[in-house]
């Protein structure tokens, strides 16, 4: 019997099962749960399922008579990532941090195949959601990247080298004095207001990472979830932190997906 694995998140209903030998992904917007289980029970309708994730408790509800089993979400997201990293060739040659941004955001220590959630942060995709709907009346996700893609923060942040002008700054200028803390917001478009909620979400989760990375004398930090896996601008934001941090970062193609991945081959 073929086993299916589902992360209900705060966002997004993930999806992994198996199709001619390989892994397949899938993801719905929470609120489409209804029509994505249509879907997997049509595509397979004697699978097992094993669900992870804050919202599984409601999805198995709606699994009436189905074979379901609860695994632990931060196990899920560990293993699953775990196994990307290997079948994405991209898997560290030691110890390394596994940063989980979904709705809030997640770290993990990965030493070998222990695992240990070390913090969390309510900074995540669930302030990219609602600060998009307050400041840019914007609720699609792709959207608010392709928006963030196209702006220019220096219109909206307060940067290190407006602060001292002419003068010479101690640490390097480009760097955030204030997000969202220039006092001349006439330039600033809503793309560049996209691209400054961008770097705000994106500094706070690197110096979180730094520290933990020093604390546990780490270099490398593996980037999963929603909300960085289909984001270059916040991918670009944590990678140009990496030569002043000393950390290599690692971004997965399928790394919405370790979740759900990862509920597939606890054991």
């Amino acid at each position: 019997m073929e086993i299916v694995g589902i992360d209900a998140g705060g966002s997004l209903l993930k999806i992994a099962y198996v199709e001619h030998g390989r892994y397949r992904y899938k993801w719905f917007p929470i609120d489409e749960m209804d029509q994505a289980l249509s879907w997997m029970k049509r595509l397979k309708p004697a699978a097992r399922y094993r669900i992870t994730g804050g919202r599984a408790a409601k999805v198995k509800e709606k699994l009436t008579g189905a074979d379901v089993t609860f695994i632990p979400e931060f196990d899920s997201v560990c293993i699953g990532t775990r196994e990307l990293l290997v079948k994405e060739g991209k898997e560290p040659k030691s110890d390394f941090l596994i940063v989980s941004i979904g709705t809030g955001t997640s770290f993990f220590l990965m030493k070998g195949e222990r695992y240990e959630r070390l913090l969390g942060s309510g900074i995540g995709g669930g302030v990219i959601s609602g600060l998009s709907r307050l400041i840019l009346q914007e609720s699609n996700f792709y959207q608010i990247v392709d928006l963030a893609k196209k702006g220019d923060r220096s219109h909206v942040d307060l940067l290190v080298k407006d602060l001292y002008g002419e003068e010479a700054p101690p640490i390097l200028g480009d760097l955030t004095a204030a997000n969202f803390g220039n006092p001349d917001l006439s330039r600033a478009r809503k793309k560049d207001a996209a691209a400054a909620l961008f770097q705000l979400i994106g500094e706070p989760i690197v110096l979180l990472a730094k520290q933990c990375a020093e604390l546990h004398q780490v270099d490398t930090c593996v980037y999963v979830g929603a909300a960085i896996s289909q984001n270059p601008p916040l991918q670009q934001i944590i990678q140009s932190f990496d030569s002043m941090t000393g950390l290599q970062s690692i971004f997965l193609s399928n790394g919405s997906f370790t979740g759900a991945l990862g509920a597939i081959l606890y054991q």
